[in-house]
């Protein structure tokens, strides 16, 4: 992959790998999860997602007709794919309708700045929580707007820079989240950054904003349907 820096999947991000489904249990539950469904619980046709991680939307999706997961981590692909075992494992032998159990699901190892998907290939495209973590952002939001379909969408849920106190603190705590989690910047401005990616039209989807979510150094949320209805 051209100019891109390899993965590496050291001990740290197999730490986070493993913990990451255990830390945030509570807020994907109460918080998160709502959230995912809303944001992604309609999308048709062929989706892909970018950054799957541990496969937090997988049960949420309820409407595509295929999911292709790209995740770059093996730890994360690992724990993917036991994901997809255990939901195939649960369904139900016959008579299942079309449904976020029985939608076809393939995991992919690529990366979000070079997806192994044709041009104009998919409907949407879905990014949780990931930009934060790719080597390149415009890079990665160009590869977005290659994939998708005349009339497709990209549904975004990030975590972007805030101001005053918080963008201090961001700013402060990136150098030691970029080692111990994924590569994750909290310092990076992620929604004027959809807002430069050329999307024509771009539909806020609401984002709920408890005290407890606020104080987080991932707050603000952004999160939202991009598209390119003219292309």
């Amino acid at each position: 992959m051209s100019g891109l820096a390899p993965i590496v999947d050291d001990r740290w991000s197999r730490r986070f790998s493993g913990a990451y489904d255990r830390v945030f249990e509570d807020v994907e539950r109460t918080f998160l999860g709502p959230l995912r469904s809303r944001l992604v619980g309609g999308l048709r046709g062929r989706v892909v997602e970018i950054g799957a991680g541990t496969g937090a939307n997988v049960g949420h999706y309820r409407a595509a007709d295929r999911v292709d997961l790209v995740e770059p981590l093996p730890s994360m692909r690992a724990r993917l794919d036991a994901r997809l075992a255990s939901r195939e494992a649960s369904r139900e032998p016959t008579g299942e309708a079309p449904g976020m159990r029985g939608i076809p699901m393939q995991v992919t190892d690529g990366r979000a700045e070079a997806l192994p998907f044709p041009d104009a290939s998919a409907d949407a495209v879905v990014s949780t929580l990931v930009l934060c973590s790719v080597s390149d952002v415009e890079r990665t939001l160009d590869e977005v707007r290659r994939v998708l379909a005349p009339g497709g969408v990209f549904a975004f849920l990030e975590h972007s820079r805030g101001r005053g106190l918080k963008r201090g603190v961001q700013t402060a705590i990136t150098p030691v989240t970029r080692r111990l989690c994924g590569n994750c910047h909290h310092d990076r401005d992620l929604a004027g950054a959809i807002g430069r990616a050329g999307f024509d039209q771009v539909e806020a989807v609401p984002v709920p904003s408890p005290l407890r979510v606020r104080v987080l150094p991932e707050w603000p949320l952004v999160a939202g349907h991009a598209s390119d209805p003219l292309r």
